[in-house]
């Protein structure tokens, strides 16, 4: 088909079809030589490496190509330093850099604008912005407390120490006239002493915010020593199954809605405290010589109390515990000193610890276990207090704050008196 003519639609005639890539050119390039034609070998320009041709005289370069440019091709070496081929592309120092320049953030003041490839681990500063740093308040000075001796071994923190003595007193007399009349009048005194230690607990963990079922727990409280004195050891945890019980349905049928799960241990832990510890009264009241151990047991705390109060407010200077820090380790050790003297020359000659005359060794053993038992007591119920942020958790005690806070050791020394008693087999029946 190369050489041959055809026709197209309209019969026109064309030329020969070439098949492009079939045909071997009819012109070679070589090299120095113009690819656009037109022109000969010989018009064309040296390679700029060949040396420049010279006449035969040797006078110099004849026509040479290159002598009209403007600076001939050269090496990569041999270029100067001070070429502009040589500078560095995009030279701060140079104007065209400035249009890059934003200016510093926040800052008059120049500044280099390098942003991170990767977001840093923490928030850049604020530039120009003074870093506002608020300096704590100056603490006021808090004068101290006055130094009184307190009932515990330490400073009194303001009571009224006649007060407390006057009513302290009074209470005792009111507990030595029930003793005398008998079981009964015991069990009513204790009963409503009970109570209202309850609902002194109850409303002071109101005040910080639980929302206990205060109505169950001061009933259980009841129950529980009433129940102790008519069926013994027994009722014990019947009325602790009904509480949980009665207490879980009060918050299932809305009578208390908030926290149900931290409001029913509240309620509970004061069951157990108030109301377990308190019913060994009734236990010890269902022998015949019960109101002896129970007058054995208020006797001993007493002695406890007066002891820490005296030895503590002479002598205290050594920091008991960080949860009550107005009790002093002088005090503690006084208090249990006196303990144990109150339990070998009172206690001893009451029945049933002192049944023989001269055999004081059930009063030895008591006076040890109540030593032992009041400061526990004392510690605990103060730790209560500092967790709810409370001084006193009543105030029906002129000069001693409320009923728990005088009967906080007491609490303690019931169950260990009671357990005191079955060891030592002091029981009639």
């Amino acid at each position: 088909m190369n050489d041959q003519q055809g026709r197209g639609p309209q019969g026109d005639e064309f030329e020969d079809i070439r098949i492009l890539g079939l045909d071997s050119p009819d012109d070679d390039v070589e090299p120095g030589r113009s690819v656009f034609g037109g022109e000969s070998a010989a018009d064309e320009l040296p390679h700029w490496t060949e040396p420049p041709a010279v006449d035969a005289t040797g006078g110099g370069p004849v026509d040479d190509p290159w002598a009209g440019l403007e600076g001939t091709p050269r090496w990569s070496d041999d270029v100067p330093v001070d070429h502009e081929s040589q500078q560095p592309v995009g030279d701060q120092s140079e104007a065209a850099a400035v249009f890059f320049d934003d200016g510093p953030l926040g800052s008059a003041s120049g500044a280099e604008f390098d942003p991170p490839l990767l977001p840093p681990d923490e928030p850049l500063p604020d530039f120009g912005v003074a870093e506002k740093v608020h300096a704590p308040p100056a603490e006021e000075p808090v004068s101290p407390p006055p130094q009184r001796p307190s009932g515990r071994g330490g400073s009194g923190g303001g009571r009224d120490v006649p007060l407390a003595i006057v009513s302290g007193v009074g209470l005792g007399a009111l507990a030595l006239v029930a003793f005398k009349i008998g079981a009964g009048a015991t069990l009513a005194l204790t009963t409503v002493l009970l109570v209202m230690a309850a609902a002194e607990f109850f409303l002071a963990v109101r005040r910080a915010g639980y929302q206990p079922a205060s109505f169950l727990g001061i009933t259980a409280v009841a129950a529980l020593n009433l129940g102790a004195y008519w069926r013994f050891e027994a009722a014990v945890p019947l009325v602790l199954g009904l509480t949980v019980l009665f207490t879980l349905f009060w918050y299932l049928t809305g009578v208390d809605r908030q926290a149900p799960m931290l409001n029913v241990s509240v309620t509970l832990f004061g069951v157990l405290y108030v109301g377990l510890l308190g019913s060994f009264v009734g236990m010890m009241l269902t022998d015949p010589n019960g109101i002896g151990m129970l007058l054995a047991a208020v006797l001993c705390t007493i002695g406890y109390d007066i002891g820490g109060f005296v030895v503590g407010g002479m002598m205290g200077r050594s920091p008991l515990s960080a949860v009550s820090p107005n009790k002093t380790m002088e005090g503690l050790i006084g208090g249990m000193v006196t303990t144990f003297a109150i339990a070998m020359l009172v206690v001893g000659r009451i029945t049933p610890f002192g049944q023989d005359p001269g055999d004081l060794g059930s009063a030895f053993i008591l006076g040890l276990v109540v030593a032992l038992a009041a400061p526990a007591g004392d510690l605990c119920e103060s730790m209560i207090k500092r967790d709810l942020g409370i001084k006193d958790m009543g105030s029906i005690l002129p000069g001693h704050g409320g009923l728990m806070d005088r009967f906080d050791a007491l609490l303690f020394v019931l169950p260990a008196t009671y357990y005191t008693a079955r060891l030592l087999d002091l029981f009639a029946t």
